[in-house]
């Protein structure tokens, strides 16, 4: 209550302001929010969708060249020059056919090495052969004997075998991801007649192994968890110690998965590339993942705020173009109260504002123009009479159509506000016009509905309103603001004040021997039993007693109303008077 009674007690300003601000921060903040939620999921999802892209590029590119060497090596075990010259038993061939025989198993080599991405193709083989060496393409046997990674390959029984191999020759002393083969004898395929090695350069798998972001580690692991290529940053003793882990060894399939290490949030990918037994790893920092979300929220927040900011700069020009015609209107409102009768000298405009206060500057100068008039036939007996009536103009009506407007401004009610402003140009404009004392019934009736429409704005469609004239007579005269009035009376004293506020109101109109009858009926209260005790009508200040005399100053007659009424059952006030008609004068 204590809010909305704050709140209640705000300038229409400031109210605006608020609403404005309400209004346009809010869908602001709503869109912001939901856009925020989609970029971040569009983005997150762009960079999972490029980090597998690129894995599985890797990956393909990994299992083509390794794929490549083997078959390169069953190309090798399969040579019949090869095997014929390594089968041969070296005591039984001199020198000569030796050199022959290995000649020609040094040129189909460097064919194939050339024609292929292997760096050195080395074979391992009887130390009696005379080619047999340390550092030449044909190496001793024996030299092997022992080795770890001569061990795997000959455990394997004959299957392509994938080791990491340092050459430790004189010339070349170098780490090669290494491919091993057994040579079997085709005489008898369960002697080895020696072992040949394909080598391919780290550094060659070093340049595939590409990364998303700069944070992502990529790296080729074995199944004993030994390192055998990875991206730069992966030489780093933190990194090593972090990802170089047997229990790391676990294919993830087609996408990657968040997993924890040193208590710290990763996505992480394993495959294994072909069926090699080496893994290519990948694992991705999720705030380095996030960098780019990160990037574009800013953005966006940025973005926003300057928005916003320039929303709040635009609103208080909004509001002041809005509010200031209205403080305005009511300073001379309140000037009109104190007898001051002046217009509101500013820029002319078109909206409903500008309007209003065209018609109040027009009401001003018909008001100024009568008083005038007024004056110049204060001589006559008439005009004496028509200043004592015309005396009692003031704008009452207008003040609480402002009141109302204040009211529906503070519900922000901006249909009905705008509404009830044409209504009220309307009713001014009809009032006023153009000077003329006389209206047609058609207008009369108009100006009745109007003042009707606007007080069901304020009633809530509590008062019904009907009209039952005959076409023929809505051109008949009578003097202005006749109806009007009674028909606030009978909604003011009769209706309103029945316990439930609800009632209707008719007009009717008919002609008889050439007089014009109208009746105005109420089912409101009623009157007192004594009906000279007539109702006034304290709104706009006209009287009953005012409409008698100047209907009778302008027909002649008197005696031109009567009340019908009893308790509770309502009023009805009987007009009687002559029909006077556009086309003639009385």
């Amino acid at each position: 209550m204590k809010v909305k009674l704050w709140f209640s007690n705000l300038s229409l300003k400031k109210k605006l302001l608020f609403l404005f601000a309400l209004v346009g921060l809010i869908p602001l903040m709503i869109t912001f929010i939901i856009y925020y939620q989609k970029i971040t999921s569009a983005t997150l999802k762009s960079q999972n969708y490029a980090a597998n892209q690129n894995y599985e590029q890797t990956l393909s590119s990994l299992t083509g060249t390794l794929t490549r060497i083997e078959k390169l090596s069953t190309m090798v075990i399969l040579n019949d020059a090869l095997v014929s010259a390594l089968g041969s038993d070296p005591l039984q061939k001199d020198i000569g056919e030796q050199l022959i025989d290995f000649g020609k198993i040094e040129t189909y080599t460097k064919t194939l090495e050339e024609s292929s991405e292997s760096e050195h193709i080395t074979y391992y083989i009887d130390d009696r052969f005379v080619v047999s060496g340390t550092d030449t393409r044909f190496r001793k046997l024996k030299l092997i004997e022992g080795r770890k990674w001569s061990e795997e390959v000959i455990n394997n029984a004959g299957s392509p075998t994938w080791v990491l191999y340092e050459n430790e020759s004189v010339i070349d002393s170098h780490k090669y991801l290494t491919l091993g083969r057994i040579l079997w004898d085709m005489r008898n395929y369960s002697d080895s007649i020696g072992l040949v090695t394909i080598d391919l350069d780290l550094k060659k798998i070093r340049d595939n192994l590409t990364r998303t972001v700069p944070e992502q580690v990529v790296y080729l692991i074995n199944e004993e968890g030994q390192l055998i290529a990875g991206s730069d940053n992966v030489n780093s003793t933190h990194v090593r110690n972090m990802v170089i882990r047997p229990s790391l060894i676990k294919e993830t399939k087609s996408d990657f998965v968040e997993m924890k290490l040193n208590n710290l949030d990763y996505l992480f990918r394993c495959n294994q590339i072909g069926k090699t037994g080496i893994f290519l790893t990948s694992i991705i920092p999720k705030t380095a993942a996030s960098k780019a979300v990160n990037i574009v929220s800013t953005q966006m927040i940025t973005i926003y705020v300057l928005v916003a900011v320039a929303l709040m700069i635009l609103i208080f020009p909004v509001t002041r173009s809005i509010t200031a015609r209205i403080f305005l209107l009511a300073r001379k409102m309140d000037q009109v109260r104190l007898g001051e009768l002046r217009k509101l000298d500013i820029e002319p405009r078109d909206d409903e504002m500008g309007r209003l206060v065209s018609s109040y500057n027009y009401m001003i100068n018909s008001v100024q123009e009568l008083l005038q008039e007024q004056y110049r036939l204060g001589q006559e007996k008439k005009g004496a009479e028509l200043k004592a009536l015309q005396s009692q103009i003031n704008p009452h009506f207008l003040y609480n159509t402002l009141d109302m407007l204040n009211w529906m401004a503070q519900r922000e009610e901006r249909d009905n506000i705008q509404q009830v402003v044409y209504a009220l140009s309307d009713y001014y404009k009809l009032i006023l016009n153009k000077g003329e004392d006389l209206v047609t019934l058609k207008d009369e009736l108009r100006m009745c509905r109007i003042y009707v429409d606007i007080q069901q704005r304020r009633f809530r469609g509590r008062i019904t309103f009907a009209i039952e004239v005959e076409e023929e007579l809505l051109d008949c005269l009578l003097p202005k603001i006749t109806l009007q009035p009674l028909v606030e009376n009978a909604i003011v004293h009769g209706i309103t004040e029945k316990p439930d506020g609800k009632g209707t109101v008719t007009i009717k109109a008919t002609m008889k021997d050439q007089r014009l009858l109208l009746s105005i009926e109420d089912d409101g209260i009623g009157l007192n039993n004594d009906l000279s005790e007539r109702p006034g009508y304290h709104g706009s200040g006209y009287g009953v007693k005012n409409i008698e005399k100047r209907l009778e100053l302008y027909f002649g007659e008197s005696q031109c109303m009567r009340f019908e009424s009893g308790s509770g059952t309502g009023t009805r006030v009987t007009i009687d008077v002559p029909v006077v008609r556009t086309s003639n004068n009385i």
